[in-house]
């Protein structure tokens, strides 16, 4: 009985762990890499391009076939030795041949390379998914962990509301305060109280944009680890825009990606380049037949002795010279030279995107600092001057809506800072990103 009840409570403890498990940011990027639907698909992509790779590499290879035929023949049939017999016949070859090229223009090398280059590119695609899925989870991310925040700040405001209902009921009832601020401080606690639930909603609605990222089932028990906090003076440094754009430029896996899709058509036109070469290939092969006849009094060999005879071993060299084939190498040449120049468009496209993206990243850095620093100073200010708000209030020497116009102020303060906070924090790991 003991032994049931030992089981039973680690079976719940493990369950409780589990359903109150509490994400890191790493751990929600590694499992969404593993559940995201677009990063499978992009694997799936990656591999058909290793598969092309492949294939194209082993296409070096000879190819081999055999083949075996039964033909029935009536009047005039052919002989072992290629005369034809007035008479019906049977007959049952096989053989087998190889092939192998030796020259094609180099058709076959420009074809490995650019299948090769068109693997590395898909591997690219596939870091550059998931450098993207990293910015979206992220962004999720923070704003739980902001949301969380707000929510305690709501909580304290309400606990703050609540306590100032019960002094000023107290000074009421000892006559030092009108009945109208009691209704006043109980005003202010419902309202404090609807903005608990607000904040409660934001942080269930972004906690439901992070869960259904990261393709979990459900919300319950989804909890976030918050970053480590820092003052005005510990804030991270901001990257320098210029050396974040060269290394970004050089590194980032859509830039790399872009290159090497530009390598692959050079390649690409030197293979259609080929149709204008002569081609050699190598060619042998065995075949064997049994013969027939119906006639009565025909000889027919036996098998065995068929096989012995009628067996063919050849081995040739096949030369094949382009002349004329209406044009089509030239024109074939001339569009694969358009994807180039598209191709070369296309990256300096990307360069200019990706500086956009730099130094909107850099100034929005730049301005969540400033916006941080300034937020500080202010909710720093409105602290202080709610703790002499509220010691005036108890003293007498100031009202009740000069005490909650402070202390809304500090809220509202408080709310400001740790958004600038936590805008701040996003920006500096954008930045880190196209860093890495």
């Amino acid at each position: 009985m003991k032994k049931i009840i030992f089981v039973i409570s680690i079976i719940i403890l493990s369950l409780a762990s589990q359903a109150q498990k509490v994400w890191t940011l790493d751990e929600c990027v590694d499992y969404a890499m593993e559940h995201n639907v677009q990063i499978l698909q992009t694997i799936l992509s990656q591999d058909n391009a290793e598969y092309q790779y492949k294939k194209s590499k082993n296409a070096w290879l000879p190819t081999v076939s055999a083949d075996a035929s039964q033909n029935f023949g009536f009047g005039q049939s052919p002989s072992s030795n290629g005369v034809y017999v007035s008479d019906n016949s049977a007959s049952t070859s096989f053989g087998i041949s190889v092939g192998m090229p030796l020259f094609n223009g180099l058709n076959l090398y420009n074809q490995t390379k650019s299948s090769a280059l068109a693997m590395e590119a898909s591997k690219k695609d596939l870091e550059a998914a998931k450098f993207d899925l990293k910015l979206l989870i992220m962004s999720y991310y923070m704003q739980v962990v902001y949301n969380k925040e707000i929510k305690a700040v709501a909580e304290k405001q309400l606990a703050l509301t609540q306590e100032q209902h019960s002094k000023t009921q107290q000074l009421y009832e000892l006559g030092k305060v009108a009945e109208s601020n009691l209704y006043e401080s109980a005003a202010q606690v419902s309202t404090a109280r609807s903005t608990l639930v607000q904040a409660e909603n934001n942080l269930m609605l972004s906690i439901l944009d992070i869960v259904q990222a990261l393709e979990l089932e459900s919300v319950e028990g989804f909890d976030v680890v918050s970053p480590d906090t820092f003052s005005g003076q510990e804030a991270p440094t901001i990257p320098s825009q210029d050396m974040t754009y060269e290394h970004a430029v050089q590194n980032q896996p859509k830039m790399q990606a872009a290159n090497l899709r530009l390598e692959q058509t050079h390649f690409d036109v030197k293979a259609i380049k080929s149709s204008w070469y002569p081609s050699l290939s190598l060619y042998a092969g065995y075949s064997n037949g049994y013969y027939k006849y119906f006639t009565d009094g025909y000889p027919n060999a036996s098998f065995s002795d068929q096989m012995s005879t009628n067996g063919r071993t050849s081995v040739g060299l096949r030369l094949s010279i382009p002349i004329f084939n209406a044009m089509q190498t030239k024109y074939n040449v001339e569009i694969s030279k358009l994807s180039i120049q598209n191709q070369e468009l296309a990256i300096t496209n990307a360069q200019k995107d990706l500086k956009k993206e730099i130094q909107q990243a850099y100034y929005n850095a730049v301005a969540a600092k400033q916006k941080y620093i300034a937020a500080d100073e202010t909710y720093q200010s409105a602290d202080v001057a709610y703790r002499y708000s509220n010691e005036s209030y108890e003293a007498g020497k100031a009202t009740l809506l000069e005490l909650n116009e402070s202390k809304n102020r500090l809220f509202k303060s408080e709310s400001e800072m740790l958004q600038a906070k936590y805008e701040y924090i996003y920006r500096i790991k954008v930045l880190n990103y196209y860093n890495q």
